[in-house]
């Protein structure tokens, strides 16, 4: 039978969970269903459409950047909750819009929300809740994500298909409001408010002891700490602009509508399975392994996106879920990164500093997938050259793994 202190901190994993559907789900991935619909709706070429995708990018940063001070102010339940009413308010604005500035008014608030009510607190919280199964748990809450990419793309589709666009976007608004109050609902900041002690392994909350401090390895000077400062900034516009694209990569090379739906969620199927794997990984192997797996998969997932054109529907799917497993290299690695170069006392300004330095990757690239489409008139070339990005990325993190020493097996 299990009691209140066992249960707790899973039912703010779940709060974690809903918070990263919300944000990074239906704020990000899922936005690749509605991106060719704007464009057609609207008459925009790429590149326009892609300052949207790049506007958001930018304010990303921006929440990124102070998601740490807004949590110390605010809380991290009251920023989360607080985050998702933005949200909100975004998509009743993206459905009212009808000019391209509008549409990066709402894309600012989107970046806002995603940053306030992302990765950064439910790292922080994560983080508190969990002495044990840190990186599963951060991997389960994250996969919420994946989820919204899974199931809304075919609803979504339909809604916009038969509804319009504006009644898809005011649809999803009121359901991100409810969710807003499941995380008021579920989220506690630390387990002490409850009168209860981080997880430990097997639920055991009784032990006194104080958790172990895991210290900085040696070896991690200003050269490998600006290495892996590159690498993140290498993997924004890959994953960030590349699952963006997804849906418009595909339907440019004329895939049937249903069938760039079923893609997005086979790629959100693909990303819960990997950041569950992905913390699974980490715990029971190192950060070492499990990072090259997943870039294993990236570089795979990446080259094979690049064949769109050939107009296979195998090697579609193929595609799509080598890179939805690839995905947590963009949020749940940072986490594992940041413990295994820094150690617990550099964790929270590593994560910050990683998490906005990912996004202004973004930033940086934002209009180029759209400016590369209406010269070439498709978006193949923009994942060859996300393919060349990771694996720059994917170099630079295995030095700085074989300089510091860090990420192998726990014992």
């Amino acid at each position: 039978m299990y009691s209140r202190q066992s249960i707790r901190p899973w039912l703010v994993c779940l709060g974690g969970a809903i918070m990263l559907f919300v944000s990074m789900g239906l704020g990000s991935n899922l936005y690749s269903v509605y991106q060719p619909y704007i464009i057609a709706q609207n008459g925009f070429t790429n590149t326009q459409a892609s300052w949207i995708i790049t506007t958001r990018s930018l304010f990303i940063v921006l929440g990124m950047f102070t998601a740490e001070r807004v949590c110390a102010c605010l809380g991290i339940r009251r920023a989360a909750a607080g985050a998702m009413l933005l949200m909100a308010l975004s998509r009743f604005l993206f459905g009212e819009a009808v000019s391209l500035p509008a549409y990066l008014g709402a894309s600012a608030l989107t970046g806002l929300a995603y940053g306030w009510g992302g990765m950064i607190p439910l790292s922080l919280l994560i983080n508190s809740w969990f002495q044990d199964r840190n990186a599963f748990a951060l991997g389960l809450a994250s996969a919420g994500s994946g989820l919204a990419t899974i199931l809304l793309p075919g609803p979504v589709t339909w809604l916009i298909q038969n509804r319009g666009l504006s009644f898809a976007f005011a649809f999803e608004g009121a359901f991100v409001l409810l969710l807003a109050l499941a995380v008021f609902l579920l989220v506690r900041d630390e387990p002490a408010r409850l009168g209860l002690d981080p997880y430990t392994q097997g639920g055991a909350f009784d032990s006194p002891a104080s958790p172990p401090v895991r210290p900085a390895p040696r070896g991690m000077t200003p050269l490998y700490w600006g290495l892996f400062l590159a690498a993140v900034f290498l993997t924004g516009a890959p994953t960030g602009i590349g699952i963006s694209n997804v849906g418009v990569l595909y339907r440019t090379e004329g895939f049937d509508p249903a069938v760039v739906a079923r893609l997005v969620s086979c790629v959100g199927l693909a990303l819960m399975l990997g950041k569950v794997l992905c913390g699974e990984l980490a715990d029971r192997l190192g950060g070492r392994t499990a990072s090259f797996l997943l870039y294993a998969a990236a570089l795979a997932g990446f080259g094979m996106l690049c064949l769109a054109p050939n107009g296979s529907r195998l090697c579609a799917f193929t595609a799509a879920a080598l890179f939805g497993l690839s995905l947590p290299l963009s949020n749940v690695a940072f986490s594992v990164w940041c413990r295994d170069f820094l150690g617990d006392a550099g964790f929270a300004r590593g994560l910050k500093w990683a998490q906005t330095v990912y996004a202004l990757g973004i930033v940086v690239l934002g209009p180029v997938p759209g400016w590369l489409a209406d010269v070439t008139g498709g978006y193949a070339a923009s994942y060859g050259l996300f393919l060349g990005m990771m694996a720059d990325s994917f170099l630079f993190i295995m030095l700085v793994y074989h300089r510091t020493g860090s990420g192998g097996r726990p014992r």
